[in-house]
């Protein structure tokens, strides 16, 4: 019996280009991993022990040896490591300062002539001290070279590098890579898609960048999520001469006067004394410089107009439902929009409460500042006042219910008021008699009492307040 052994041909082997790119980008990621294993040789025990040595050495070397003495002979790669460690220690004084002449100690003038690890290497000193290093432009302008002419066969992390070189490795590259953020990307997602290390100076500065940015471009007064993580930031370095609670305050009071009409809205009034603290108390103290040494006197006196507007519009609120339900309750709505009026107008430099104990009491301790609200004691649960500080030494007295309105020019009858305040004032104090006052007006049903108030300023005192919008 015969038998037939010719074997039929096998066919060719068929493998499609997305399971070329899948494997390709496996090789790439383990590629990748194992140049981060290696990056300074933090796997090898040898190369840490030569590191050992070699710091021991420069702690050790006299004032006559030069650097380059010890620090020649092929240990650029060491000195790399060391340097990526100590860089921003400020007590390592036996490490010279990476400037521009250690800079081209180490890395040489030929970029081409690194290879990846290498050029991952000097990528890592970048990203981890960024502003910190004294030769940060040489740094930058290497790095831009090197990842200008990366093998397109690198890892993606490189080839990352390599697409924003120009945005990356620049001496403004946090405000760069920050403005190339997409519509509604998070900080997060930003730094990942930049292939930028989590834990180093420049994502830092980074996150600082992108806060600030999103309260550059986020409707005027709305209130975003960056104002909380700022607030949270705002004792820390926005730049070299202010603090981030600093540069947010300044960016807001700027923005209300270029574009709001220099009148606060939506939320930005109330986290003013939050990033920062009470602009009323001037710059004349260290806390006041700290905050406020940015502002000119306008932009504090803007400022401190956002402060005021909180605490009026609180009074105001107030006295809508120490009303409510009462035979006072129609007056409500002009005295509201003559308070309002006076605000608007630029009229009111400092307002402050005077709460009764009930009201007091309810009121979140975190606003219980005695630049704003005092106790008024030995009074009744329904009376609370209001002191104006106005243009022109004008200064008012406003109250619930029955009180009547009190008028005074040039001195106010009760000394330190505005410059030293008490946590605790009597009614009796506030309560200045008709017959003390210069002007007294009580709050008539029919509401002439708002005429009189301006007849009195012009014929009394002699001030006009003609802009004043009612």
């Amino acid at each position: 019996m015969l038998c037939n052994f010719k074997l039929k041909s096998l066919s060719s082997p068929r493998i499609d280009t997305f399971q070329i790119s899948i494997a390709r980008q496996t090789l790439q990621e383990i590629t990748a991993l194992n140049l981060q294993k290696s990056a300074f040789g933090s796997s090898s025990a040898v190369f840490t022990s030569q590191k050992e040595e070699l710091i021991r050495s420069l702690k050790l070397r006299s004032k006559s040896q030069g650097f380059e003495d010890i620090a020649g002979n092929g240990r650029e790669r060491l000195l790399l490591g060391i340097y990526l460690e100590y860089a921003s220690d400020t007590n390592a004084t036996w490490l010279p300062k990476f400037d521009t002449k250690i800079a081209h100690f180490l890395l040489g003038s030929d970029v081409e002539e690194w290879h990846a690890a290498r050029r991952r290497d000097i990528a890592l000193l970048f990203f981890t001290h960024f502003d910190r290093l004294p030769a940060i432009d040489v740094v930058c302008k290497m790095l831009s070279e090197a990842y200008a002419v990366a093998s397109e066969n690198s890892s993606r992390q490189s080839q990352i590098w390599h697409h924003y070189k120009d945005v990356i490795f620049a001496l403004d590259g946090p405000e760069r890579v920050a403005r190339a953020a997409q519509k509604g990307e998070k900080i997060t997602a930003l730094i990942e898609r930049f292939a930028i290390p989590s834990d180093g100076r420049l994502a830092e500065l980074l996150r600082k960048v992108f806060l600030m940015n999103a309260l550059k471009y986020c409707p005027l007064g709305q209130e975003v999520p960056a104002l909380a993580q700022i607030e949270e930031l705002k004792t820390e370095r926005a730049s070299v001469s202010q603090l981030m609670g600093a540069s947010a305050l300044q960016i807001m009071v700027q923005r209300v006067a270029r574009e709001g009409g220099r009148k606060w809205s939506g939320e930005w009034s109330n986290w003013i004394t939050r990033l920062g603290c009470d602009p009323r108390h001037g710059r004349a103290t260290a806390e006041g410089a700290r905050w406020w040494g940015w502002a000119t006197d306008d932009e504090l006196r803007l400022a401190q107009q956002g402060v005021t507007g909180l605490t009026l519009r609180f009074f105001i609120e107030f006295l809508g439902k120490s009303l409510q339900g009462t035979e006072k309750e129609p007056q409500f709505a002009l005295r509201a929009r003559f308070l309002l009026g006076l605000f608007d107008s630029g009229k009111i430099q400092s307002a402050r409460l005077a709460l009764n104990w009930s009201a007091y009491q309810r009121l979140d301790s975190k606003y219980r500042d005695v630049w704003t609200v005092s106790h008024l004691s030995a009074t009744t649960d329904e009376t609370s006042m209001i002191s104006l500080k106005c243009s022109d030494d004008i200064f008012v007295i406003e109250g619930t219910h029955s009180f009547g309105l009190r008028m005074f020019h040039k001195n106010f009858p009760i000394p330190s008021f505005w410059e030293r305040p008490k946590q605790t004032y009597q009614d009796r104090d506030l309560r200045v008699s008709p017959g003390a006052c210069p002007v007294f007006l009580p709050h008539d049903p029919r509401g002439k009492w708002v005429n009189e108030f301006f007849r009195h300023l012009r014929n009394q005192f002699h001030v006009e307040w003609n802009d004043v919008r009612l």
